[in-house]
């Protein structure tokens, strides 16, 4: 197994970035051609989130990237682990094929950890596993800080760093990662009368494109599965009000009181391996920090064994 093991604490795998933020907030609205068939839609806290459950066990509510993705580009990478929990993947509060209008003041950071709570809340289902991919880490950790009597366990896959400060630390390591026929192909793209009319295959492609540098091996791109839905320049609009919240936050210190057993993830070949990584597992006083060899920001699917692994090993101690 290639993941890196540090103990810390007690007889615990003490393990070893994030989707950079996928918005087009600042483009205007556009008008769209035509609607997706309506999904059906579970109302969870004044919205509609459009849910997804695999398998049977305990409860795992998953809390995908982004922001302004959906819970499509986890699935089925992650369905290994419906095998042995119920996974409960949903699109977040105007993302994906949630509704696509929200009131302006809910779009805020603790609305959308509400969100989650609201969720366990419907379905009912008890105490749970919590796992946020990327951006969905810093929505998991802060639901952690808030609701933690509601956890068995906090899984940080990939996460968004604790604060403003580090996450920006990442991006500017992140953006020398991306090569210059990267940024080429990016602009190509925003060329053509495809993206002028924001067409979703192409703000795809876009995304899509801007991930490479994410990956270990970008040969693996295509495995990455990007929707976007014909409403998508409007969603990210509206998003535009979350941005208040994310310039200065800084979750480093309320961390410290989070005694939720924490796995912590994170590819070698990301920049946050060392820079979030180091300081959730540093801040974390139940955590474990494990670290994949030969991948990036999509451990589940670069290296999907060593991931698994260390996920059900994990999930078996704290069931």
């Amino acid at each position: 197994m290639e993941f890196e093991t540090i103990r810390r604490g007690g007889p615990r795998l003490a393990p070893a970035l994030c989707l950079a933020v996928a918005v087009l907030a600042c483009e205007p609205p556009a008008e769209t051609a035509e609607t997706l068939p309506a999904p059906d839609l579970t109302p969870v806290n004044g919205t509609e989130l459009f849910v997804t459950r695999v398998g049977e066990g305990e409860p795992i509510i998953v809390v995908h990237g982004g922001p302004m993705l959906e819970h499509g580009y986890l699935l089925p990478h992650l369905e290994p682990l419906a095998e042995t929990h119920e996974l409960i993947l949903y699109d977040q509060r105007l993302s994906g094929r949630s509704a696509p209008e929200v009131d302006s003041a809910s779009v805020r950071l603790q609305t959308y950890v509400d969100d989650i709570e609201a969720l366990r809340a419907t379905l009912g289902l008890g105490r749970i596993h919590l796992m946020g991919h990327s951006w969905g880490g810093l929505l998991a950790m802060s639901y952690a800080i808030r609701y933690g009597d509601n956890l068995k366990s906090l899984i940080l896959l990939n996460s968004l760093s604790p604060s403003a400060a580090l996450w920006q630390q990442e991006e500017q390591a992140l953006a020398e990662l991306v090569t210059d026929a990267d940024r080429a192909e990016m602009q190509t793209i925003r060329r053509t009368e495809a993206f002028a009319q924001q067409r979703p295959e192409a703000i795809a492609e876009l995304l899509r494109t801007s991930f490479k540098a994410q990956f270990h091996d970008r040969s693996l791109i295509n495995e990455l599965r990007i929707y976007v839905p014909d409403d998508y320049t409007s969603r990210s609009a509206q998003f535009g009000y979350m941005m208040a919240d994310l310039r200065g936050f800084d979750l480093r210190e309320a961390l410290t009181g989070v005694d939720v057993p924490t796995l912590i993830v994170y590819g070698a070949a990301e920049p946050a391996a060392e820079i979030a990584g180091t300081a959730l597992d540093q801040r974390l006083p139940n955590s474990e920090l494990v670290v994949i060899e030969n991948s990036g920001h999509f451990p589940f699917i670069e290296q999907p064994d060593t991931l698994f692994a260390a996920l059900l090993e994990f999930l078996d101690r704290h069931h």
